[in-house]
């Protein structure tokens, strides 16, 4: 299964954004960055689906992501 992550601009879009997609029945979560972020608030998310899906999803409520990109399930383990 492919994961999706998408860096936030803050904790408080990263919460709209995993509620949003929670009721859509997408699996989410918000991690922090182990690494210093270059944008954002240091926290992204993390959901199970398909990145142009999720994309078209936080863009009809107006939610800002700052980076989305497609992630195995073997490298979500290593972060």
């Amino acid at each position: 299964m492919m994961l999706c992550s998408a860096d936030m601009p803050s904790y408080t879009f990263a919460m709209k954004a995993q509620k949003i997609l929670k009721a859509r029945g997408y699996l989410c979560e918000i991690k922090r960055n182990t690494s210093s972020a270059e944008s954002g608030c240091g926290y992204y998310i993390s959901v199970s689906g398909n990145c142009s899906e999720i994309k078209d999803i936080l863009e009809s409520y107006s939610v800002p992501f700052e980076k989305m990109r497609k992630e195995s399930e073997d490298e979500q383990k290593y972060n």
